[in-house]
């Protein structure tokens, strides 16, 4: 009896059996269903296979979120191949270096894939219109969707080839396989209410492991619609939430607070939505309270790349009640704090959060001693984030454990500092930076409000203790993050404005 294929390459096609007219994909004025979203994607593996992917071989997507990230995805997984995405917004040269790495056979370039050299890909397929040797994306899905692929593609096989943000040197690529994708979908499905009708907005970008597992992936896993916007102005993204109605999404908080700041933020319904997860940041408290004032919870929640990425959620109940949390783990995830000798932190005590399940990555894509590092014997991850667990088991995320510094005699992280300073109604965004023992708190001020350095650090003695007051107070007109929102603080003395 031949073997059948339980890999994420086929939940498209048994999603079409299911529900073949259920709406998978919008994209403008373009609705895709499950069954036109399954022929697709087996035109797409066999446009692959023409080209020379086989099993194991890394496709690489450059370019903004579209719908035929999606397709190639699932052809990828279909064929045992592995996507590769890579953030287009990298420097042509790191792209370059990524893609060299992966010795892809394929890439596909979508918008704003730039003109990097991509050494070693043999064929380049483009969404837009094609030039040169370019292969134009509509011929690939024209290729007769009856070549034979592989059928027993199993949860081991290598099926995502994330990499890290790159902030602190070159980015690792993440090997996630096709169960380490299951088992994520299945660990939300465990916390979060998913339906089958669910309709979500994919506005965090693909090529972040959030911008697929958290929401896009589990959403059609469960036969519901994914809306991919052509623009994340927040104009546009308000009225997609209203027009397409929406009813669970996920965005880092940088994306949902530019969202409250559109003209249209009052204005707009959104009473179709129950949840949105949100992460990769901390969250203020005012974006939870001014986000519940419109009936909607935000979830907060952790994860990492290397995790797939979920790691922990904070239901809407506790949402306030523990403020700061970053929430419990799903059903199939571990996680415990330990010391700097390995042994496990006391209750409220801080330390390093390992990880621990069946959505953790094998290891790094070539590098094999970062791979040790990470993953120990016991399978547990180390994440690298500095946390405690309070007595109810909640999870609190300090920091990095790198970033700490010593003031005093005593250790300080310095996402405690920023999280006080961020709940000053004049501070609309802070991040700390330690050198020598001399801690700078670069402060981006609320529009139409004003605050000196002694108003700030007077706030700051009255909620810390003296060793965490900063030093100064250097007011500057934004700060460095990355595209999930994430603070660059080694860039921070440069992004300086007095």
């Amino acid at each position: 009896m031949a073997a059948v294929s339980v890999g994420v390459g086929s939940w498209i096609e048994r999603r079409a059996l299911i529900a073949p007219d259920q709406a998978a994909l919008v994209f403008g004025e373009t609705t895709c269903t499950y069954r036109e979203l399954a022929d697709r994607v087996r035109h797409v593996a066999a446009g692959l296979l023409e080209l020379g992917v086989s099993r194991g071989d890394r496709v690489v997507w450059l370019g903004a979120n579209h719908p035929a990230f999606l397709e190639v995805f699932f052809a990828t997984a279909k064929l045992g191949a592995a996507l590769a995405p890579v953030n287009h917004r990298l420097a042509g040269s790191m792209i370059d270096e990524l893609v060299a790495e992966y010795s892809a056979e394929v890439a596909v370039l979508g918008d704003g894939a730039g003109e990097a050299t991509l050494p070693g890909v043999r064929s380049r397929v483009v969404v837009r219109a094609p030039a040169g040797s370019e292969i134009a994306y509509e011929d690939l899905l024209a290729h007769p969707a009856d070549i034979s692929v592989e059928p027993d593609v199993g949860f081991d096989d290598l099926c995502l080839l994330t990499h890290t943000s790159g902030t602190t040197g070159m980015p690792k690529g993440v090997m996630l396989t096709q169960g380490n994708v299951t088992w994520n979908v299945v660990n939300l499905l465990s916390l979060v209410d998913f339906r089958s009708d669910d309709v979500t907005i994919a506005i965090a970008p693909f090529f972040r492991t959030g911008g697929t597992g958290v929401n896009v992936l589990p959403v059609l896993f469960k036969g519901g619609t994914v809306v991919i916007p052509q623009t994340l102005e927040a104009n546009e993204v308000l009225r997609l939430l209203d027009q397409r109605r929406v009813t669970v999404g996920f965005g880092n908080p940088d994306l949902l607070g530019a969202l409250v700041r559109s003209p249209d933020w009052r204005t707009t319904e959104l009473g179709s939505i129950r949840c949105f997860i949100t992460g990769g940041a901390p969250v203020p408290e005012r974006l939870l309270r001014t986000y519940a004032e419109r009936g909607v919870p935000l979830l907060q929640g952790y994860g990492l790349s290397e995790a797939g990425p979920f790691v922990l959620l904070l239901d809407a109940p506790n949402a306030l009640r523990k403020l700061g949390s970053a929430g419990k783990p799903p059903l199939f995830v571990d996680v415990r704090t330990a010391r700097g000798d390995g042994s496990s932190s006391s209750q409220n005590e801080t330390g390093e959060l390992l990880v621990r399940g069946p959505n953790v990555m094998v290891g790094y894509w070539n590098r094999d001693a970062a791979t040790r590092a990470a993953l120990d014997g016991e399978g547990w991850l180390h994440t690298g984030d500095a946390a405690r667990i309070d007595d109810e088991g909640y999870v609190w995320i300090v920091d990095r454990v790198v970033d700490a510094y010593e003031s005093a005699g005593q250790v300080v992280y310095p996402g405690d500092v920023e999280r006080v300073l961020g709940e000053h109604a004049s501070v609309d965004d802070v991040g700390i930076r330690a050198d020598d023992g001399v801690s700078v708190a670069y402060v981006v001020l609320a529009t139409d409000q004003a605050a000196t350095e002694q108003d700030l650090l007077e706030f700051c003695r009255q909620q810390l203790r003296p060793y965490q007051v900063p030093t100064s107070v250097t007011f500057v007109g934004s700060l460095p993050r990355n595209s999930v929102g994430k603070l660059l603080r080694h860039e921070l003395g440069a992004s300086a404005r007095t």
